[in-house]
């Protein structure tokens, strides 16, 4: 849905409805365990001129980072290091196909950084021409020390109920790819272009969280970029990996379980259990990122 938001023209807009509601029902939800961390703190603030409240803005942040965001991280870096244990076609590049003893951290560490779940960081260096105003005009909300002021609300248009906004014109966007640099070989040396479990230590040259962005000085932090679910990212994925006996299932088709090139990294696959085997499955989809047990 962020990205349809973004490129979906206004008149257009009026029938995402029934997933507007859907989507709102689940920020609701949200927002007593938002408040509960960081109720205090957010009565404090203003967001103006949204006339949405401080509370649901950060809830929605967080579901858009649980859903969206890493929800199709994690659930893509799962998918590709149980493929590296199963898969028998040559693209596989991890023959060896076991996890080292005791190193499930460091195997779903180098799935993170070989198959970069998140392949670009993007940033404005000139935000987009706020509707209404000159880019000159725009730029002078720009503050020092990172702040910034929000574009004014013009007339809200009759179909969307919002007021028009711009996301793109009269912007200049810098996307580094992450990907290329955690493959970096003046990083990682002559192994960069290869999948090998490195000591955890190594892995604090990683960017596939957008580590540099991060600067205290700025806004006291408020401009941070870094991904606020790294810790729990690689604890979901070392406690999968943990817990999944490989022994204990079996791949339909080894042979057909394909890596390719990003963001989605590897074929649509399916594990069948060996302890029972007429019911249960575990599959795991590239269309959409996920892994799942089902009857």
């Amino acid at each position: 849905m962020g990205v349809i938001g973004e490129i979906l023209p206004e008149p257009f807009c009026i029938f995402l409805g029934d997933i507007k509601k859907r989507y709102a029902q689940e920020v609701k939800a949200l927002e007593r365990f938002v408040e509960t961390k960081y109720g205090a703190q957010l009565a404090s603030q203003s967001c103006a001129p949204s006339e949405t409240s401080c509370l649901t803005l950060a809830s929605t942040s967080v579901m858009d980072g649980l859903t969206f965001a890493g929800g199709i991280s994690v659930p893509t870096d799962m998918a590709t290091a149980v493929g590296l244990l199963y898969s028998t076609s040559p693209t596989n590049p991890y023959p060896a196909r076991e996890i080292p003893p005791n190193k499930e951290l460091e195997f779903f560490w180098e799935n993170i950084r070989y198959f970069a779940p998140v392949v670009g960081f993007p940033s404005w260096s000139t935000r987009p021409t706020c509707p209404g105003l000159s880019p000159k005009e725009t730029q002078r909300l720009n503050k020092p020390g990172g702040k910034q002021e929000a574009c004014k609300q013009g007339p809200k248009n009759w179909a969307t109920g919002y007021s028009k906004v711009n996301q793109y014109q009269g912007g200049t966007r810098q996307v580094p790819v992450l990907a290329l640099a955690q493959r970096d070989p003046k990083k990682w040396g002559p192994t960069s272009n290869e999948f090998v479990v490195r000591n955890l230590i190594e892995y604090k040259k990683s960017v596939g969280f957008a580590e540099m962005a991060e600067d205290n000085t700025v806004a006291g932090g408020k401009m941070n970029r870094i991904c606020p679910g790294k810790t729990l990212a690689l604890m979901i994925g070392e406690t999968f990996l943990k817990l999944f006996k490989k022994g204990e299932w079996d791949a339909v088709s080894p042979e057909g379980i394909v890596f390719g090139i990003g963001p989605t990294w590897i074929s649509e696959f399916v594990l069948k259990s060996v302890t029972t085997p007429r019911f249960s499955r575990l599959l795991s989809g590239n269309a959409c990122s996920y892994a799942c047990v089902y009857a």
